[in-house]
């Protein structure tokens, strides 16, 4: 599982807290550092994140990733 994150992001901190709470752990990737990453990112069609990919399927909807998380803990 790997986060997309930017440095200054609330909702990615949300997401990240969610899969901590699951018990989970995910590759944090920020970005803003990243140049590779962003340009995968920008590839996809992502304009924005917190981005989600688990298992080869992507997440941009947080409800949405927050289903995936709990899918995985379960």
């Amino acid at each position: 599982m790997k986060l997309y994150t930017k440095t200054i992001c609330p909702k990615c901190l949300w997401v990240k807290a969610e899969i901590e709470r699951a018990g989970l752990q995910a590759e944090i990737i920020n970005i803003d550092k990243d140049a590779d990453a962003l340009a995968l990112l920008q590839q996809k069609g992502y304009m924005s994140v917190p981005v989600l990919e688990v298992d080869g399927s992507w997440y941009h909807d947080q409800k949405e990733m927050v289903q995936a998380v709990q899918l995985m803990h379960a």
